[in-house]
């Protein structure tokens, strides 16, 4: 984890205002009063009516920012994988950090599960130096304005300035006291979920660029793609709340049938599209051009008038009919073994080529015999009908 570039945002502080009416007004006659200036009055009146009303707009508008800070993503429900992986003591810690940051708790899981494997590698320190149950660099977590260190962050820092909230905030740092004992731990697995959670809602999560805030928590392809992945996998039913950036693909018209769905499929490889996280599962996200790589899949066929049931790529495998290696053809569904067994899913396109939504491209062709994904394919092969 690297320094990251951004600057920090405060949101104001509610104000109350208290307006002060003059007592003690002299009481006078009916004909007395009318000596008063008419329009002193109807000037007090709308005074008091501008103040009132511009404690109005100032209380919505503190509101709007709020809720500003409040959107993001919003989970489903744990799928078996979810609950089988991951160790249930720590799924209250994830969501404690998640609302508290704004990222998704099954993005917190995903990395915890990439980084340590749920804390039990040890001892939990990297080859480079990161440490913890998050794997923090040590500038990344006490801050860069720290002197010395290599240029990867690892730096011998005492512990007594290495947990300390008061030094962390000085040199501005991420590491965070989660469970709030005055101290700041990266071996304090609370600290360590909070501190993650802080630097990826900076990092872009918390406006919903998942694949911008993992890349900045650890620049490889490999490593975005098996976070993503575990993420995915851990939850069902998760709805995009708020994402960033509108790429303005636009529909693609759709013929029907498997014919039908390669052309479709194709079409969108010339578009401008982006990976995203849950995409692809509503006509809004699919006007936008933004998919994860089943999303692609179930938005392509149902475009074309096939209705599978909507899920991830465990779902698509039991979906259609599992076909020799040997048997290809244009159109099957092929998978790859990514963060798990079948993580990743595409259309067969010929020429040992597949089109899917990869994280690191959008909607493009990609190799099945060569690269990254060449490595992981294991001749997994889904006919759709």
């Amino acid at each position: 984890m690297g320094e990251p570039q951004f600057q920090n945002e405060t949101k104001p502080r509610k104000q109350s205002v208290v307006v002060d009416v003059a007592k003690g007004v002299a009481k006078k006659s009916i004909l007395t009063s009318l000596k008063i200036p008419i329009l002193i009055v109807i000037g007090i009146i709308s005074l008091i009516a501008l103040i009132c009303g511009l404690v109005l707009m100032f209380t919505f508008h503190q509101e709007e920012e709020i809720n500003v800070g409040e959107n993001g993503w919003e989970a489903g429900t744990i799928t078996e994988f979810g609950a089988k992986d991951i160790p249930k003591e720590y799924i209250p810690i994830y969501k404690e950090a998640g609302a508290k940051y704004n990222v998704p708790w099954n993005l917190l899981a995903a990395h915890h599960r990439v980084e340590t494997r749920f804390s039990t590698i040890s001892p939990m320190i990297s080859p480079v130096g990161a440490i913890g149950h998050m794997q923090f660099m040590p500038l990344t977590w006490v801050g860069w304005a720290y002197p010395g260190g290599t240029r990867l962050g690892n730096a011998n820092i005492p512990n007594s300035i290495l947990t300390s909230p008061t030094m962390i905030k000085k040199y501005g740092g991420y590491g965070t006291d989660g469970d709030m004992d005055g101290k700041a731990d990266p071996m304090n697995l609370k600290d360590a979920m909070h501190s993650a959670a802080k630097y990826l809602a900076a990092s872009g999560a918390a406006e919903g660029n998942l694949k911008k805030a993992v890349f900045a928590y650890n620049q490889s392809t490999e490593y975005v793609n098996d976070v993503l992945g575990f993420a995915e996998a851990y939850v069902s039913g998760y709805t995009e709340v708020s994402v960033g950036g509108n790429t303005g693909s636009g529909s693609i018209p759709a013929n029907g049938g498997m014919k039908g769905v390669m052309e479709s499929a194709e079409a969108w490889t010339k578009k401008k599209t982006l990976y995203v996280w849950g995409g692809g599962r509503t006509q809004s996200q699919i006007d936008k051009g933004w998919f994860d790589c089943s999303g692609f899949i179930y938005a392509m066929l149902k475009a074309n008038g096939i209705n599978w049931s909507v899920g991830n790529t465990d779902t698509l495998l039991t979906q259609g009919k599992r076909v020799p290696a040997k048997d290809i053809q244009v159109g099957d569904l092929i998978f790859f073994d990514s963060y798990k067994k079948n993580g990743h899913v595409g259309f067969y396109a010929g020429n040992g080529k597949f089109i899917g939504s990869q994280s690191s491209t959008g909607v493009a062709y990609a190799s099945m015999n060569s690269g990254y994904w060449g490595a992981r394919y294991k001749g997994v092969v889904i006919r759709v009908n």
